[in-house]
């Protein structure tokens, strides 16, 4: 008798204990949100109350990523991941370094001549933050049930190409996974190919804005994702996403997301099923609340909230080409292909409109 009251007591004890570990597990959830930022990347991921930012568009954009990134409870990242150092993934990060308290950057290694540049570099000295270059094989140690992989670049750099050298990222949480691809290219693709790393992600990040330089069919046949995020501005003038792209991710049987036409984009997930989340916000210049519309798909059918965010932009100076109609910011892409002998330069937006010029698809000036 004792013996047979014992034995219910222990399965009492152990049911109670699957219980507990059951809503623990079930109450932390991997948050990933695809920031609605223009010609641009930026990511931030959640995890039980940790933060990391993947990129931040252009400098201009800086701003709002510290508005979305505020607005999500975020004070402090514990990583901060730089993919390459053009412009449209690094211009933000000024921002950022100078207004969070950052543990670690990791960066791709490699060298830019952009004077934004040189002023990440110095943020992060000036704040001591320790500083790692990537290199295939590496895992980050974020937190025992988040694995996070560094799949490229190798440790021998593709010559001469900022874009195929970034850093690419597969985040697992339970049996959901993402792959982040910065601007890597159909070379890099290749190399991850022949690389013998697992490869399938229910979650895509698209390569270069959707770019007909990345996705190719073979590479997009391995990873076979369920939902393909394309971080694109709205009218860009390289004509991303190209349709090359667009039909290829298609045939996979992947449903695409954008931001230039859905916002940002909010993936949750317990590590079972995940929630795909979109919200198209009125950016304003007054930091009012932004006009926002939202929807949400499940896989399988789940419910979520959308984010809303407030942001402001930044006036003049202005540059534009005495051999276009379009004016940006300095720091866009775009103005720095200007030849001297062409630059004209605008005190404000409604100076250069009353000039004849129009606000560039890429960075978009008020």
């Amino acid at each position: 008798m004792k013996n047979s009251n014992l034995k219910r007591l222990l399965q009492v004890a152990f049911l109670a204990f699957l219980l507990v570990a059951v809503s623990v597990s079930a109450s932390e959830n991997l948050t990933v949100h695809f920031l609605d930022v223009g010609q641009g990347d930026s990511e931030l991921l959640q995890f039980a109350g940790k933060n990391i930012l993947i990129d931040a568009s252009t400098q201009d954009m800086g701003r709002r990523v510290e508005s979305y990134l505020r607005s999500h409870g975020v004070t402090n990242l514990a990583l901060l991941v730089a993919t390459h150092p053009h412009e449209d993934h690094i211009g933000g990060l000024l921002t950022v370094l100078n207004d969070f308290t950052v543990g670690q950057v990791l960066d791709s290694g490699q060298t830019h001549t952009a004077p934004s540049f040189d002023t990440y570099l110095s943020l992060i000295d000036q704040k001591g933050i320790p500083f790692a270059v990537a290199e295939r094989g590496q895992t980050i140690d974020l937190d025992p049930s988040l694995k996070i992989e560094v799949l490229s670049p190798p440790a021998t750099l593709f010559a001469g190409d900022l874009n195929q050298n970034s850093i690419v990222l597969r985040v697992v949480y339970g049996k959901i996974s993402f792959l982040f691809m910065g601007d890597a290219g159909i070379v890099a693709e290749d190399s991850l190919l022949s690389s013998g790393y697992d490869l399938k992600s229910d979650v895509l990040k698209v390569g270069h804005h959707g770019s007909s330089s990345a996705s190719s069919p073979a590479f997009l046949s391995r990873v076979m994702p369920t939902s393909s995020i394309i971080e694109v501005g709205a009218g860009n003038d390289y004509g991303h996403p190209t349709q090359k792209t667009l039909s290829a991710l298609q045939n996979t049987g992947t449903k695409v997301y954008r931001t230039d036409t859905n916002g940002n984009i909010v993936i949750t997930t317990d590590g079972q099923t995940y929630t795909v989340t979109t919200g198209k916000q009125s950016w304003t210049t007054t930091g009012t609340a932004p006009k926002s519309t939202a929807s949400a798909v499940a896989w399988p059918a789940t419910t979520a909230a959308a984010s809303t965010d407030t942001s402001t932009v930044s006036q003049g100076p202005f540059v534009g080409s005495s051999k276009s109609d379009k004016y940006h910011y300095p720091s866009c892409s775009a103005a720095k292909r200007i030849k001297p002998s062409n630059l004209v330069t605008f005190t404000s937006s409604a100076d250069a409109r009353a000039r004849g010029y129009v606000s560039c698809g890429i960075c978009h000036p008020p």
